[in-house]
């Protein structure tokens, strides 16, 4: 089964190590480029991803703003009760968000084992030898490393122009209209404020008061 597997992948994969003749210059931008796509299609996934869920999305941080703004409100009305039973519900959507965010983030490293496992029956053997001496990695390194040098780069490339791509450019849009909502989120820490600020008006005034007495 994962001859068959491997067969495919080098249909896939190969190509990009073909394009130049130096087998080391070729090492390395096939590598790249292979990163390159993982870096794309993890993008794509993660776009899928929401988009097919951004309906659940949006109710859940709705749901989540909700509550939220509830307990706060709670609290500046001194309703101990009403704050823990709004503070349960909030925290129980906030749960469900926090691991759906997961779950959409994980679609970013799909296609990572992939590669991985054709590059390590293509290059497992093969040791780079580093310009100088690293007490962690030791004189060389193979291509788990080359690999992760390699994507780092990429994505970082990828990101700068990816808001240019009509479809990524979509699936951030979606991203953003759905985060915008979160700024609408009270804050325990804005009735904190409000309560200092409403003391220390009343402790200006009762001086003033008795300053006139």
């Amino acid at each position: 089964m994962s001859n068959h597997i491997l067969v495919y992948l080098d249909k896939i994969f190969l190509p990009f190590y073909q394009l130049l003749g130096d087998p080391i210059l070729a090492y390395f931008l096939g590598t790249f480029l292979l990163a390159t796509v993982c870096v794309i299609v993890g993008e794509f996934l993660v776009g899928i991803a929401f988009y097919a869920n951004r309906n659940y999305v949006n109710k859940l941080t709705n749901d989540l703003v909700q509550w939220n703004n509830l307990s706060v409100e709670a609290v500046k009305k001194g309703n101990t009760d009403a704050y823990h039973t709004f503070n349960k519900e909030a925290n129980d959507v906030y749960g469900k968000l926090f691991f759906l965010t997961i779950a959409h983030s994980a679609a970013f490293l799909v296609p990572i084992p992939f590669v991985l496992f054709w590059m390590q029956f293509r290059f497992g053997l093969i040791e780079f030898p580093l310009p100088f001496h690293v007490p962690i990695l030791g004189g060389n390194v193979s291509y788990l490393f080359t690999f992760i040098v390699l994507y780092l780069p990429a994505y970082w490339m990828f990101k700068k122009i990816k808001t240019k791509l009509p479809l990524f450019r979509k699936f951030d849009r979606i991203i953003r209209e759905s985060s915008e909502v979160v700024k609408e989120m009270k804050s325990l820490a804005d009735v904190l404020e409000e309560r200092i600020k409403s003391s220390k008006a009343r402790e200006k005034d009762s001086n003033w008061v008795e300053y006139k007495a």
